[in-house]
């Protein structure tokens, strides 16, 4: 029967290897292929139509089609075949679906000489396909206009042609794109040509797509930030068929960041400030750790007190910075317990200088954790040894100060019975013939004009002129050498002076005799054993300001200045002396100097050979010194 099918379709004209051909063609076909004959029975059926449409070879010429479909004849498929037959047209019938055969049909129906050709295949499985896919779509459409992200999506060339319904009320409503470069007009001018560099380099690179950037809200024209996301969408090949892309609204974020920005930059800037000051602080400041108590933290004037480096100071044990001062380990183990310690003094010595007796007054605080535990014990300590040295060389000066006052009064009221007893032995030399006794009385006469030139001087030392006048050096150096004259010639000392310059100085005779008075009692100091005090004058110039001036030079032949007290001798409160010295003299010396626009300068040489110590005064001759502020007081 099959092959009387072959047959009938190849038709009899053709010759028999065509229709072979032909008929193998058709056979092939993934489609169905098959001829009704005019009674509408299948007289063949290729092997793609005899599998989806249920059919048999023995069906072949026997059931009509409406005999192996019931209900097709009632259906539009029906009506489309007699129509094809009335009509001689062809017509095409699209998913139709049989309900027994649960299968959708897509159909091609053609009149034949004889009968009616039909060409159909099964699109079950593909409109099942579309209609989940066009589920999906309307998924997704709804998802998309549910998120509460803006979303957005551009062709391969970069135009943006969708975005979805949060992101216009953004924008706007009336945003439709059409030619896909109307979203530059959503951003910030300010903005815009960075995004367009930066989306235009993503679509000729294929990088995704990532930047922040500006939005103008329609609602209110309000700037905001947002931060736009794009990746491209790509096929088997790795073409772009288009960019998907998601935009979040981050202004407030970015303001709270930028706030926080702020707040941090703020408390640097504090950190900063509290670092300066801390480290800054005219007070030693330190941290220890309230188990080990090692050092944590220090600022530059505590590590000034120890006589460290910071960074070496860091880690030592209190007790190993603090050696020579015993009552502070009781303090700070206090501290380490909880207790507040405020305003304490501590007295001792360090290992930097072991000779020199020192006081502080010390703080010392607990720092608590959260949890209320210690955990370090922060100190502030003050040094107030030249407090403590100004007291006493106050009391000293105060001393000092009341015997000159007394020793004033006294060569005051000396100087009156000195007179009387002067004129009486002038009269007995007159009148005494014997030479023995014209002797005894011109030695007393010499002694007493002697006791006359010190009570003088003392007076002259004692009354401090208010202007500045001028004086010779060698005026200034008598009534200096007069005060020592026993001191000198008890010691063996030997005086030399040498005079270079004549021109006087514009000075206050007062304190720079007290200058004078300073170098020459240390020079004699220096030669307990005898030797040679030097006083030398000459003309000079300050070869820093150019100016002229006189040179006075102090030098002594004793056992000389070592480095170190030379670089600090002309501090206040130092001195080598112990209690007999009260480190004032050179200090104030320096600053009388100074008042006067002049200098002051030591050299010193402790060799066996050559030994001794130098000392230059540098006076100008055009400059009116500044008088003592707290002699003007």
């Amino acid at each position: 029967m099959a092959d009387q099918a072959h047959t009938e379709l190849a038709g009899k004209s053709a010759p028999a290897s065509a229709q072979a051909h032909l008929i193998s063609l058709i056979d092939r076909l993934h489609d169905a292929v098959a001829i009704l004959d005019g009674s509408w029975r299948f007289v063949y059926a290729n092997p793609m139509a005899l599998a989806i449409s249920r059919l048999t070879v023995e069906n072949l010429n026997r059931e009509t089609l409406w005999e192996l479909y019931p209900g097709v004849f009632e259906s539009n498929l029906g009506h489309a075949y007699l129509e094809a037959v009335a009509t001689g047209e062809e017509r095409e019938v699209r998913d139709f679906y049989y309900e027994p055969l649960n299968t959708t049909f897509d159909l091609h129906i053609f009149p034949m000489e004889d009968g009616v050709g039909v060409h159909y295949r099964d699109v079950t499985q593909q409109r099942t396909n579309e209609d989940e896919l066009r589920a999906s779509e309307e998924r997704y459409r709804i998802l998309t206009e549910l998120n509460p992200q803006c979303l957005w999506t551009a062709d391969p060339q970069g135009r943006v042609l969708y975005a979805n319904q949060r992101f216009l009320e953004y924008i706007g409503k009336d945003f439709v794109p059409r030619d896909g470069t109307e979203y530059l007009l959503c951003f910030d001018p300010a903005d815009r040509d960075r995004v367009l560099k930066l989306w235009s380099r993503s679509v000729a690179t294929g990088k995704d797509y990532a930047i922040d950037a500006r939005l103008l809200r329609a609602s209110d024209g309000a700037s905001r930030w947002w931060h736009l996301r794009a990746l491209p969408v790509r096929d088997e090949d790795g073409v772009i068929r288009q960019w998907l892309g998601v935009a979040n609204d981050i202004h407030e974020s970015r303001k709270a960041e930028q706030r926080l920005l702020d707040q941090l930059a703020e408390i640097d800037r504090q950190r900063r400030e509290v670092e300066a000051i801390y480290r800054g602080a005219p007070i030693g400041m330190a941290l220890y750790d309230a188990r080990t108590l090692r050092l944590l933290r220090i600022n530059d004037r505590q590590a000034e007190i120890f006589g460290l480096p910071a960074a070496d100071a860091i880690g030592k044990h209190y007790d190993e910075l603090t050696a020579g001062v015993t009552a502070g380990r009781a303090l700070i183990q206090r501290a380490a317990a909880g207790e507040k310690i405020l305003n304490h003094q501590l007295e001792g010595t360090l290992d930097i200088r072991p000779g020199e007796y020192r006081y502080w007054n010390v703080n010392y605080s607990p720092v608590l954790a959260e949890d209320g535990a210690v955990q370090a014990i922060a100190t502030a300590t003050f040094e107030i040894t030249q407090q403590k040295r100004a007291e006493a060389a106050l009391i000293q000066s105060e001393k000092l100060a009341a015997v000159g006052r007394m020793a004033s009064s006294i060569a005051h009221e000396i100087n009156n019975p000195l007179e009387s007893v002067m004129n009486l032995i002038y009269i007995a030399r007159q009148h005494v013939v014997l030479p023995e006794v014209q002797t005894y009385l011109e030695l007393a006469d010499q002694e007493l004009r002697r006791v006359s030139i010190i009570a003088n001087q003392t007076l002259r030392f004692h009354k401090q002129t208010t202007k500045p006048q001028s004086v010779q050096w060698e005026d200034l150096f008598a009534s200096v050498l007069s005060i020592y004259e026993g001191r000198l010639k008890n010691s063996g000392i030997t005086v030399e002076q040498r005079r270079r310059s004549g021109q006087p100085v514009v000075c206050f005779e007062g304190e720079i005799r007290q200058v004078l008075n300073n170098l020459v009692g240390n020079a004699i100091d220096a030669m307990p054993r005898g030797g040679r005090l030097l006083l030398r004058t000459r003309e000079a110039t300050d070869w820093r300001t150019g100016r002229r001036g006189s040179c006075l030079t102090i030098a002594d032949t004793g056992s000389g200045i070592d480095p170190k007290t030379q670089s600090r001798i002309f501090d206040a409160f130092f001195t080598t002396k112990g209690i007999q010295g009260t480190g004032l003299g050179l200090w104030i010396s320096t600053e009388i100097m100074q008042r006067h626009h002049g200098r002051i300068r030591i050299r010193s040489s402790q060799r066996k050979t050559q030994h001794g110590t130098v000392f230059s005064l540098f006076l100008p001759y055009e400059s009116v010194p500044s008088p003592d502020p707290a002699a003007a007081a």
